[in-house]
């Protein structure tokens, strides 16, 4: 359907840690925006990734440094 882009495929926590097929986190590995997210609509819709993006990246990174929220 939409080749060109990576929609889904990394199931994460919402701390953003990439989990197993066990549904574990996977020491070390965090992932955000449309790596780990599908279509919010029926369709691709342009500026949404951003927003995606930068707020599971922020939650990812902060879990990732350690930091509490």
């Amino acid at each position: 359907l939409y080749a060109v882009f990576t929609l889904g495929g990394l199931h994460t926590d919402t701390e953003g840690r990439v989990l197993d097929p066990e549904g574990d986190p996977i020491s070390g590995l965090f992932a955000a925006g449309r790596s780990t997210s599908g279509l919010a609509v029926g369709g691709y819709s342009s500026g949404l990734s951003p927003g995606d993006g930068s707020f599971f990246g922020r939650r990812a990174g902060r879990t990732a440094a350690g930091v509490r929220e």
